[in-house]
């Protein structure tokens, strides 16, 4: 653990969201973007609570008493983020998307995973996918057209999403240095390549069915306007392509980049009563 690892205070956040039926098309009234979000969430459940599981798992092998606190924490925070996460897609499925039958494909992968990877090997599967998350979190900390327009109570969800992944970005990589004796590198990065493929795979698979459910999956345009939010302007994936190099770097940590500021502001904007996040 680094000293910005070691000073960090995981508390869950017990926020509740009420998400609607007739928020459709909350990004702004815009599928394409609300449907690339949307196909985040449906990952969720199943991954944070394997997230959780992996872990669990090593726990007892850990020693140090401020990770051991922190793993309470970063168990509590995954806990919410399942529940909500799962309200949220119940929404989908009533909006008419297939988020269940997704929901259930991730569950299947999971589930393999269990039974085929040993525990560290799950556990370097959950540093990989949580490097995703706080890749992905720093970004719409940092820049405000990624969530622009969109409904206020959304908007607020995936901040306060994005700031606890955040804040417990270095909590599974440092278990695994932990429960490996710091020897993980190979471990990490083999899992890191497995991980980007399939995590990709399931996200343009959840943007492809959930399209179709709304007819639009044949039109050119709606692919290019897909391919301009990830690769084009603000460029979600095209953003995150040097950050995830760096995790190959062999002295890396999560905390190696201090979004401490970021994660402040956010909480202030998550927390308050209408104020709007600049």
């Amino acid at each position: 653990m680094n000293d910005i690892s070691r000073s960090m205070v995981l508390e869950p956040r017990n926020e509740h969201f009420h998400f609607k039926i007739a928020e459709r098309d909350w990004h702004g009234g815009d599928p394409v973007k609300t449907i690339i979000f949307n196909a985040f969430s449906i990952m969720f459940p199943e991954g944070e609570k394997f997230f959780i599981e992996s872990v669990r798992n090593v726990h007892n092998q850990v020693d140090d008493p401020v990770l051991k606190k922190q793993i309470k924490g970063f168990i509590g925070q995954e806990a919410v983020h399942t529940r909500e996460h799962i309200e949220y897609n119940k929404q989908l499925d009533l909006q008419g998307y297939s988020a269940t039958k997704l929901d259930a494909g991730i569950k299947k992968r999971m589930d393999w995973v269990r039974r085929n990877f040993g525990e560290k090997r799950q556990l370097a599967t959950t540093c990989a996918l949580e490097h995703f998350t706080a890749m992905m979190s720093d970004l719409m900390m940092t820049d405000s057209t990624f969530l622009e327009g969109a409904d206020p109570n959304y908007q607020k969800v995936w901040l306060w999403h994005a700031l606890e992944e955040a804040e417990h970005k270095g909590v599974a990589f440092d278990t695994l240095a932990a429960v490996t004796k710091g020897n993980g590198y190979f471990l990490r990065c083999r899992s890191m390549l497995i991980t980007t493929v399939l995590f990709n795979y399931f996200i343009l698979n959840h943007i492809a069915v959930m399209l179709k459910d709304r007819g639009l999956s044949r039109s050119p345009k709606i692919w290019w306007q897909v391919a301009k939010f990830l690769l084009g302007k603000p460029g979600l994936y095209r953003r995150m392509v040097l950050p995830w190099l760096s995790y190959f770097k062999p002295g890396f940590h999560p905390w190696d980049h201090d979004n401490r500021s970021k994660v402040a502001k956010t909480e202030r904007y998550v927390l308050s009563d209408g104020q709007a996040y600049v």
